[in-house]
């Protein structure tokens, strides 16, 4: 029996040489799995930033979304007895003739409520305001009651397009100031 085991102890020794080596690639390759993980975590992260990032600006388009609904339900409010004044002026040659209307300044009138009321549109304020920018000022959400302001009856597309492209302007440039006049007491 002493025979057949030492016969043995080759095998035996070469099955021990085969385990260490097995267990050595065995370490080796989980090594090499452990820093493969590790791109997948920063991926991850950074999937989670972007995430925030994108989560932070849906609640940014969803605050300036209810601020513009607002600003248009306050815009649809029905205007009390001011009835616009339409006054022509004479044509001039060769230029297409430009009839004029006249707004008075009622209670805590803005210039996107008269814009709703004479052009259904409260965007193309800015015509008015460059119209009346002497009577008015600097500031276009400051209207004095009383004032009479004038305006175009037909604005051109261009001349439309050109008012909505201002006050787009503007309200990224004031998107801080709030949208409704500071009435008078009456």
């Amino acid at each position: 029996m002493r025979r057949e085991l030492i016969a043995l102890l080759p095998l035996v020794g070469l099955s021990a040489v085969f385990v260490v080596n097995q267990s050595c690639a065995t370490k080796s390759a989980l090594e090499e799995a452990e820093k493969g993980l590790e791109q997948p975590k920063e991926n991850i992260a950074q999937a989670k930033e972007n995430l925030k990032s994108a989560r932070a600006n849906i609640n940014e388009a969803r605050s300036l979304l209810d601020r513009a609904k607002e600003m248009l339900a306050k815009r649809e409010k029905p205007q009390e007895e001011v009835t616009p004044v339409v006054t022509q002026e004479a044509p001039e040659e060769k230029a297409p003739t430009v009839e004029y209307g006249t707004w008075k300044v009622g209670w805590c009138d803005t210039l996107w409520d008269i814009s709703s009321k004479v052009y259904g549109n409260s965007l193309y304020w800015p015509s008015i305001y460059n119209l009346n920018r002497d009577k008015i000022g600097s500031d276009p959400w400051i209207l004095v009651q009383g004032r009479v302001l004038k305006y175009k009856k037909e604005l051109t597309e261009e001349e439309k397009n050109e008012a909505v492209k201002e006050a787009i302007e503007w309200d990224l440039k004031y998107k801080d100031r709030p949208r409704s006049p500071k009435c008078p007491p009456r």
